[in-house]
């Protein structure tokens, strides 16, 4: 492999995966691996671990990161017209044109998050379509903003969780993380959820501030939080697929 070495930073050429990112990151105890959606692959490690150790994590997870960018490959993204069934935690999309020459987004007090378009627009055109996602993820994200934090810490006053920060991001691989340091991610996606998921989730993820491995002691803990439904519950957001558009 070929590589090029900066300050704390290691960009090497793999023959399999093209371009991947070193970086090495202080307070990180484990090697992380992200897959983005244009298939670059990003490696997060601790700070005194050598390049040659966190590559050699790299060649032993090759199967995992063919398998995850095949999977990211496969998705399509979603295709809105009039009749795209598709729904949030409290709003309904419906896509109706107007007499006007742009594209307008309103979100209703009775649960509609309404998109309108030209009459004399093509809706099929890549830019409609791509103004269509950004306008249903601004939506997804104001509600998530406005619902995820309070959950979360409704949870962690409730169980005696402790947590730092809490980032609500588009991710295309999970749905959500739990860092050493205790800052969580959430996928802005989990808001079309049912309520049960999407506690879950943050469920699963406060009690990685505790213990920070699925190990045996993890599960009984989330076991005590979720009613034993830990495993049930895990299974079923495993088959939620997190790139929704």
């Amino acid at each position: 492999m070929l590589g090029l070495e900066r300050d704390n930073e290691k960009i090497i050429s793999h023959p399999e995966f093209g371009t991947i990112t070193f970086r090495k990151r202080k307070g990180l105890r484990n090697v992380s691996i992200i897959i983005k959606a244009d298939n670059e692959v990003t490696v997060s490690m601790p700070y005194n671990l050598s390049y040659a150790e966190a590559q050699k994590f790299v060649n032993e997870k090759t199967a995992w990161i063919r398998k995850t960018q095949k999977k990211l490959n496969a998705v399509q993204p979603t295709f809105f017209d009039e009749t795209t069934d598709f729904s949030t935690r409290s709003y309904k999309l419906k896509i109706l044109q107007h007499n006007e020459n742009y594209v307008r987004r309103v979100i209703t007090n009775d649960g509609f998050l309404m998109i309108y378009y030209p009459q004399t627009a093509d809706i099929k055109s890549p830019k409609l379509q791509e103004l269509f996602q950004q306008c249903v993820l601004d939506a997804l994200y104001i509600e998530a903003k406005q619902y995820l934090p309070q959950r979360v810490q409704f949870f962690a006053n409730k169980y005696n969780f402790k947590y730092n920060n809490l980032r609500i991001k588009n991710n295309l691989t999970n749905l959500g993380s739990c860092s050493y340091n205790n800052n969580i991610n959430l996928n802005l996606h989990i808001m079309r959820l049912s309520d049960e998921l999407i506690d879950y989730v943050i469920l699963h993820e406060l009690c990685h501030t505790i213990e920070k491995n699925h190990g045996e002691r993890f599960w009984k803990l989330l076991d005590s939080v979720t009613n034993n439904k830990a495993r049930q519950l895990s299974k079923e957001a495993k088959k939620v697929n997190t790139k929704m558009i």
